[in-house]
């Protein structure tokens, strides 16, 4: 039962009044005086709480505050007093023939009167009267002790068109209390004497006064800040969801079946119409106690929920006169008794709501219970015959039992890494494992509430893992050394890559390569089972020093500059290199043509670089860069023994310089013209060529005498040279 407690101060108007329950804000129009002013004659109904619990005995203000407003300028003030001849005793009305409030519940209402003159106007006049403080044992506010009220009414404008105007009056006390877990319905109609329309509804309530000025003379005006919900609670919940708390919006009748027991604020407004327009309205805020009551109706133990199809209702309290069941099964009239202590089995699962309709000399009243009728069902599985598959395991899954009726549903987990992770209302036949351990499968079904679940832990054997790593060095050689970082994944096969070489068992081999080079590694584990396992590696053997020969510095010269020399690395076991002579030659390139200041020796450093190696090699180095060159000399040879002794064994022209030095760096493409021709005593022609420095090697040729021509110019030439003559064979 909902229980509302109003109380108000005798104190100094300084003092908050905690034993305050609410209050409400009305008018009359009284009459126009003879300058044309409008009179309206206020009541302000405040109402205390007159129980013990109000331990202090405060009763009602000697005078309450009112202030009119037009927007938020204050026009006027009135100070209404206390009319002790109008205070009321609000009598608790019974809830219900069967229920009983408690005792020493008390609520009391005062009123004050005031009348203010105010000039007719377009604009609507706001009235307010604002008192601190609520209960400290309010249940729906946040810090209740801390917030007043702001009762509070509109005049509205155009007066002179549509008439005097006056306010919607409430036609009963509020109910205070009502019963908890118990349906109730309180009358909150108003009466118009215009003739107005009436609507309602659930509205906010607002803020007013403070503990430090707990009745502000003036009242602040508008615009009015909400109250402080607690969490759970809201102008349009203020008894909380579950509660379906709610108004009549054309009756103004306030039901609903409370299930907290506490005290809980609210506010009720009163909407005024008038040819389709609001006009006005009045707020009643009003604290409500839900209450424990004795109730005279018969008690039961309801029947536990999902426990069968038949439900069994036993009577432990009360026994009435005469019993009247309805089992809720729709469409049949055979879902009834009369036995105080009936037993009903359904034909269907589900959840029906059963009704009792109880006799008991002058009381009169139904109890409502809600059956949940489904048959227990069971949710044990297993995962048989387990197989490894792609790197993890293969299970069938088995319901060891399935008397399951069509209003089960259920959902499998599986584990997020499984496929299918997870299913609905469907069985799959197998489920596809990764290979952990501790995989925890679930299997959730539910029917109208009722649950029953399921859990299967799976310790899933390891499968084979091929890992291994290198033991060896790079660049130290043909001898690897291989380590298995999972030894106990055999048996295992071995495969170096080496084309041709035979297979290993061995956990960690050493191999011996037979050549430098690049080698695909594969190790299996777990060769010959059903569930095998590779990895593979690319490695790169390389001798202790990869970089080897190679180096060829060659001075090259020109007709009329000097300080060039042909740098060039041709070996092939460099990354990268450099090439450094400070303020000469700095370069990345194999072969590069550096530019040295003038004739001489130079020192520099070629720099060479490995990454798989993770090597680096200095390397110095020194150039003599020659003088320039002034001209060609031509030494052609009239006798040669291609015999193999790597002596004379081709003829060809050699170069000289013009000082006699023999040159053996001149490019090819240096010459403007080079033609050289060999021919027999019969003119056919053995050999031609115009690549400077060829020779023929006459392989089939044989021993005598042949004929030669040779032209040939070099850029530094002044003129072509040109020679024939004889040249012996000798083998």
């Amino acid at each position: 039962m909902i229980v509302v407690a109003i109380a108000f101060s005798v104190l100094s108007m300084s003092a908050s009044a905690t034993h305050l329950v609410g209050g409400e804000l009305t008018y009359t129009y009284v009459g126009a005086t003879a300058t044309g002013q409008m009179q309206f004659e206020i009541h302000c109904f405040i109402y205390r709480d007159c129980s013990s619990a109000n331990t202090n005995g405060t009763g009602f203000d000697e005078d309450a505050a009112i202030a009119v407003y037009q927007g938020n300028t204050l026009i006027t003030t009135a100070l209404a007093p206390l009319n002790p001849g109008l205070i009321d005793n609000i009598i608790p009305q019974n809830p219900n023939n069967c229920a009983f409030l408690p005792d020493d519940l008390c609520i009391e209402r005062g009123e004050y009167i005031a009348v203010v003159t105010l000039s007719p106007s377009q604009q609507p006049y706001t009235l307010v009267h604002q008192r601190c403080c609520r209960s400290p044992a309010i249940t729906n506010l946040n810090l209740p002790q801390d917030q007043g009220f702001s009762l509070t009414t509109t005049i509205p404008g155009n007066l002179t068109n549509i008439g005097p105007n006056n306010s919607p009056v409430f036609n009963e006390l509020p109910q205070a209390f009502i019963c908890n877990n118990y349906p109730f319905v309180l009358d909150n109609s108003a009466s118009d004497v215009d003739g107005d329309s009436l609507s309602y509804s659930l509205c906010p309530i607002y803020l007013g006064g403070s503990y430090f000025s707990p009745a502000p003379n003036p009242p602040t005006g508008p615009p009015f800040n909400p109250v402080g919900w607690s969490n759970g609670f809201s102008a349009g919940s203020p008894l909380g969801a579950a509660a379906g708390f709610s108004i009549n919006p054309a009756t103004g009748m306030l039901t609903g079946t409370p299930n907290i027991i506490g005290k809980f604020a609210l506010g009720i407004c009163v909407l005024e119409w008038r040819d389709g327009q609001q006009i006005g309205a009045i707020l009643r805020d009003f604290t409500i106690d839900v209450v424990t009551c004795n109730i005279l109706a018969p008690g039961y133990d309801a029947p536990d929920p999902c426990t069968g199809m038949a439900a069994a209702f036993e009577l432990t309290s009360n026994p009435s006169e005469s019993y009247t069941w309805d089992f809720g099964v729709d469409g049949t009239s055979d879902d009834t008794s009369t036995e105080a202590e009936p037993v009903f089995t359904y034909d269907e699962a589900g959840i029906y709501d059963v009704s009792l309709y109880f006799e008991t000399g002058t009381c009169s009243d139904s109890l409502f219970f809600e059956v949940v009728a489904v048959a227990p069902w069971e949710t044990a599985f297993e995962i048989d015959d387990l197989q490894c598959s792609e790197g993890g395991w293969l299970g069938e899954l088995n319901l060891t039992e399935s008397n399951w009726g069509s209003e089960v549903d259920w959902h499998w987990d599986f584990g997020v890494n499984s496929n299918p992770p997870e299913a609905s209302n469907v069985h799959p036949d197998s489920v596809w494992f990764p290979s952990d351990n501790g995989i925890e499968v679930t299997l959730e079904s539910s029917a109208f509430g009722c649950l029953n679940n399921a859990s299967l832990t799976l310790d899933l054997p390891d499968l084979p893992l091929a890992d291994f790593i290198l033991l060896s060095e790079p660049c130290s050689g043909l001898e690897v050394e291989f380590q298995n970082e999972s030894p106990e994944s055999g048996p295992f096969s071995w495969n170096f890559g080496g084309g041709g070489q035979l297979p290993s068992n061995e956990v960690s081999p050493i191999f011996t390569y037979p050549a430098y080079g690049t080698y695909q590694v594969v190790l299996t584990a777990g060769a010959g089972s059903e569930c095998p396992d590779t990895q593979s590696m690319e490695i790169t053997l390389l001798p202790a020093n990869p970089f080897g020969e190679g180096l060829i510095v060659q001075p090259v010269s020109f007709c009329d500059s000097t300080g060039f020399v042909l740098l060039q690395f041709a070996g092939s076991g460099a990354d990268e290199l450099v090439w450094n002579f400070p303020g000469s030659v700095e370069s990345t390139s194999a072969s590069v043509i550096g530019q040295f200041p003038g004739v001489g020796d130079y020192l520099g450093t070629l720099t060479l670089y490995n990454a798989y190696c993770d090597l680096t090699e200095i390397i110095d180095v020194e150039v003599a860069v020659p003088e320039p060159l002034q001209g060609v000399e031509y030494v052609v040879p009239n006798v040669f023994s291609p015999n193999n002794d790597s002596d004379n064994d081709a003829f060809g022209v050699a170069f000289k310089s013009p000082s006699g030095g023999t040159l053996s760096n001149l490019d090819p493409g240096q010459f403007k013209l080079f033609d050289l021709q060999v021919f027999n005593r019969w003119g056919s022609l053995m050999f031609s060529s115009s690549q400077a420095g060829s020779s023929w090697r006459a392989t089939d040729a044989a021993e005598g005498t042949y004929y030669t021509l040779f032209r040939s110019q070099h850029i530094c030439d002044q003129n072509p040279f040109e020679y024939a003559g004889e040249v012996t064979l000798v083998r």
